[in-house]
């Protein structure tokens, strides 16, 4: 019990897997606001994607929840991740308070977190299968 909390808590696993779940997250809010791009009185929604990160980032010594005891125990964030309705006004169109090219925008760089957590966590293990086998690819 003890090797696999030193094992994990070296590594970036359980803040890539909390980026990774934000941005899964995140991807779903943006696009139910394209979805509704034309929906009148429909009110835009976001996620606390920074202070969600900020919570993760400080806070991985707390266990995940194991099933099995032959199972790794994997750090998992306090925090949850929050969506909310942003303060904005009525935009140009009347319909609503959605800006389609802002939310284009937002979904862009809310993909490159995304690219970016998936590659780092593929690192990360495979620095582990490294460091298991003893040998490189």
């Amino acid at each position: 019990m003890f090797l696999d909390k030193v094992l994990f808590n070296k590594t970036k696993v359980p803040v890539l897997t909390g980026v990774l779940d934000v941005t899964q997250l995140r991807q779903r809010v943006l696009a139910n606001n394209v979805a509704n791009v034309s929906t009148p009185g429909y009110r835009r929604q976001d996620v606390r994607f920074q202070d969600y990160l900020e919570s993760i980032v400080g806070n991985t010594a707390i266990e995940g929840r194991r099933s099995d005891p032959r199972h790794l125990a994997i750090p998992s964030p306090t925090a949850n991740p929050e969506v909310f309705e942003p303060e904005s006004s009525v935009n140009d169109s009347g319909l609503n308070n959605v800006d389609i090219d802002q939310e284009m925008a937002t979904l862009a760089e809310n993909h490159l977190f995304f690219n970016a957590g998936q590659k780092l966590m593929a690192r990360q293990f495979d620095g582990l299968r490294k460091a298991i086998t003893g040998r490189s690819r």
